[in-house]
């Protein structure tokens, strides 16, 4: 083609709306599952990740589970991305490429698109372990032996973290009532959610632009879903994008805080994240915001909300017994035997990853 033809094919318009995928051009190679092998459905949402997009493609394709599904939704990226989705159309179940309002609307847009008995998403610029789905299947036929009933189940895999040069493995925290108050250290790319879960959790909550998958964990606890805890990693994760800008990540914590519990002043909800916060350099830009004898703070807070169940559970699940009687913060520590389980769990598995296996 002509440097002329070059030119003017980079400027022509993007299409409005692409589609394409298995599931238009050959349906009978979609891949399908059954009352012992549950299909696991991944979803890819993107916007101009060129670079790193195809590696995204080509884990979901080497997994060794041989009941998978990859639904991608493309925000019209303008910088290749489209391209090799396109590419690659023979090898995803499907694709679309339109405009959206952004990642959690084009989540929600995802979600409603997958048939899987286990739906997990993957971002663009992560990649899977080739035991991923694999391991998310066999753990969910632990804990129901069949697909053939709608388990309301999250299984919250392991990732390892990429920062830089280094790697570690990311243990899933607990998530339970006080999630809502410290942000649960969670890996969303490691989560798995049945169809009857996402039911119960709901969709993502788009008045957040950062943490509507906390949110969302937090809906899924509040809502009954079951919670099954799996060491194994799934998922390589690298750090970065709008969740690595610390101050817009507590701003969002706050809001989030606020929207849950409405009865709350401005006050008091920074108060509570004063409290909780789990990375507390992320707040000295806010120490204004901070009460002078934080112990006491939160006892009045409390008493004025008495009557708040949910509210009451949060505080006393995140950790208030620690913090009440203390003026300034007072940092939470795991148990001894929490620390030798999450040691001994990062060095089998960092063997095993150093070994290959």
């Amino acid at each position: 083609m002509s440097l002329e033809g070059q030119i003017a094919k980079l400027e022509s318009p993007l299409p409005e709306r692409i589609e394409g995928g298995l599931r238009l051009t050959a349906p009978e190679r979609c891949s399908k599952g059954g009352p012992h092998r549950p299909l696991v459905s991944y979803v890819t949402v993107v916007r101009n990740a060129r670079a790193t997009v195809e590696r995204t493609l080509a884990s979901v394709r080497a997994q060794q589970w041989d009941a998978v599904e990859h639904i991608v939704v493309d925000g019209c990226s303008n910088d290749g991305t489209r391209e090799i989705i396109e590419a690659h159309a023979s090898q995803i179940d499907y694709f679309v490429s339109e405009p959206d309002q952004g990642l959690y609307y084009a989540l929600n847009k995802a979600l409603s698109l997958v048939r899987g008995d286990l739906v997990c998403v993957l971002n663009a610029d992560d990649w899977l372990t080739p035991d991923a789905a694999a391991v998310a299947a066999k753990a969910l036929l632990r804990v129901d032996g069949t697909t053939g009933t709608p388990v309301p189940v999250m299984i919250l895999t392991s990732a390892w973290l990429h920062n830089g040069g280094r790697r570690k493995l990311w243990l899933p925290a607990p998530l339970d009532a006080g999630c809502w108050l410290r942000c649960p250290k969670i890996c969303h790319n490691g989560v798995y959610a049945t169809p009857a879960a996402l039911a119960l959790a709901g969709a993502y909550d788009t008045r957040l632009r950062i943490v509507a998958d906390t949110s969302w964990l937090c809906s899924a606890f509040d809502a009954g879903v079951r919670i099954v805890h799996c060491a194994a990693p799934t998922v390589h994760y690298v750090t970065g994008g709008l969740s690595s800008d610390v101050g817009r990540h507590v701003e969002e914590c706050a809001r989030m805080l606020a929207l849950r519990f409405p009865e709350l002043q401005a006050s008091e909800v920074w108060t509570l994240v004063h409290a909780f916060y789990p990375w507390r350099d992320g707040l000295t830009p806010f120490a204004a915001t901070c009460p002078s004898d934080l112990g006491r703070a939160l006892e009045s807070l409390l008493e004025r909300h008495s009557g708040n169940v949910a509210l009451q559970a949060s505080a006393s699940a995140a950790g208030l017994a620690d913090q009440q009687g203390h003026a300034t913060r007072v940092r939470q520590r795991r148990k001894l035997s929490d620390q030798l389980r999450r040691g001994v769990l990062r060095l089998w598995y960092g063997t095993r990853y150093a070994l290959g296996g």
